[in-house]
């Protein structure tokens, strides 16, 4: 049986529990991006290639859960965490074979279907502990960003320095290990998780219900608008890391060097999912998302300006930047599926597999826009541009929340009206 907390014996306590889960998937995913073109180099691999088996990863977590997310409010999680983290160690297992492109894109797509049950998983958990507690809902989603941040840093460390030594398998060997530490615990940690909301009816009869209600919840306003702003997210951090191991590819740094720049980004998102947790204090989730986006093309276009400078000064100013990046990428994370489970409570599956939808088609695309404009500019125009998207999407985060104060406004005016019955949560 769950545990309670004893301020509110209905709340189950989950403690660390779901940031276990999540540490996996950075640590297989961001882990992946410098190991890729070492790997590819010894594969014998083009560019390409290698950029498609970077950028296949998040749009295949995009397609699972498009899949997954409505099942999350029908199925209880606990059912499906071992076979998820199961899937994940054996599929991470398998690159330590040097499979070549076939099976190595088949192996990421898979990763990617693995790892997006896991934080289905932790985010439903989340939501189901604190339903009706707000408040304690956006910091439990917070924390959950912050145990990200710190597998961001292990991964892309361990893969840094894996690529570094030119020896991808040592990163393949952390997943795998810490992998099989997840699965050891996964019993104890799915006894810990909180039973799903009561149904009834057919299961087929459920699902059309579900299916029907995320999608009318998916066509309110200022729902498509955060969606967007968080597909933004998605696209500006992969591209981030994406030029990353591009830059350390051709400046041949020392290995220290390397690793350095690979974890300077989620080092700042970690100091970021801090900070939010601090503001959420003063502020609810929607209001800070919107006052926060703007800083987010801001930071991508100074950042390309950086890389594209030379001098003694550039390489400290690097750092400096990616790491103050970091910071606005580990504000804003959070906060959009916060700010739509709270307005969904009763599609948390569908609504955090929107969000991560989106962000993950955005991770997918952006590595080869990045990609294409640098190598017909340069890398500065390739962060312009995706400073340029990064501005549209940050008008859409502005957008959502005056959508939101125009709906409250109208309430406001109706004759004898005390409340008004918000669409979508």
């Amino acid at each position: 049986m769950p545990h309670r907390t004893a301020d509110d014996p209905g709340r189950p306590r989950l403690g660390v529990l779901p940031g276990f889960l999540v540490l996996l998937s950075p640590v297989s995913q961001l882990g992946f991006t410098p190991v890729s073109v070492v790997l590819g180099d010894q594969l014998g691999l083009s560019t390409g290639q290698v950029g498609v088996t970077v950028g296949v990863y998040p749009a295949a977590a995009a397609l699972a859960t498009v899949v997954l997310g409505p099942l999350f409010d029908l199925v209880p999680a606990r059912r499906v965490l071992p076979v998820a983290v199961a899937a994940n160690v054996v599929l991470s297992a398998s690159l330590l074979l040097a499979p070549g492109f076939t099976g190595l894109v088949v192996a990421r797509v898979l990763t990617g279907f693995a790892n997006s049950a896991l934080l289905l998983c932790a985010a439903v958990a989340v939501a189901d502990a604190n339903r009706g507690h707000g408040t304690a809902r956006e910091r439990g989603f917070s924390r959950l960003q912050t145990f990200t941040s710190v597998g961001a840093v292990v991964g892309l460390g361990v893969g840094a320095a894996a690529a570094g030594l030119g020896q991808p398998r040592l990163w393949s060997w952390t997943v795998v290990g810490y992998g099989l530490l997840v699965l050891l615990l996964a019993p104890a940690i799915a006894r810990r998780l909180p039973p799903a909301p009561a149904t009834t009816g057919t299961a087929g009869t459920r699902l059309r219900v579900v299916l029907t209600d995320a999608g009318a919840a998916l066509r309110v306003p200022r729902t498509a608008l955060v969606l967007a702003a968080a597909g933004g997210v998605g696209w500006a951090i992969q591209a981030a890391h994406y030029a990353v191991s591009l830059l350390s590819e051709e400046l041949s740094p020392p290995l220290w060097q390397r690793v350095l720049l690979s974890v300077m980004i989620p080092a700042g998102v970690f100091a970021g999912s801090l900070l939010n947790q601090r503001l959420l204090a003063r502020t609810g989730a929607g209001t800070l998302f919107a006052r926060t986006y703007p800083a987010l093309p801001v930071a991508c276009a100074v950042l390309g300006l950086v890389v594209g400078a030379s001098g003694a000064w550039a390489a400290a100013a690097l750092l400096v930047v990616l790491a103050l990046l970091g910071v606005v990428l580990g504000v804003l994370m959070p906060l959009s599926p916060a700010v739509l489970v709270g307005r969904h409570p009763d599609l948390r599956g569908s609504v955090t597999a929107a969000d991560s939808v989106t962000k993950g088609l955005g991770s997918a695309v952006s590595p080869v826009v990045l990609g294409a404009v640098a190598a017909a500019t340069s890398l500065t125009g390739g962060f312009l541009v995706l400073a340029a998207v990064a501005g549209v999407a940050a008008v859409a985060a502005r957008s959502a929340a005056g959508v939101r104060d125009r709906d409250r406004h109208r309430a406001a005016r109706r004759p004898g009206a005390s409340s008004s019955r918000r669409v979508g949560g």
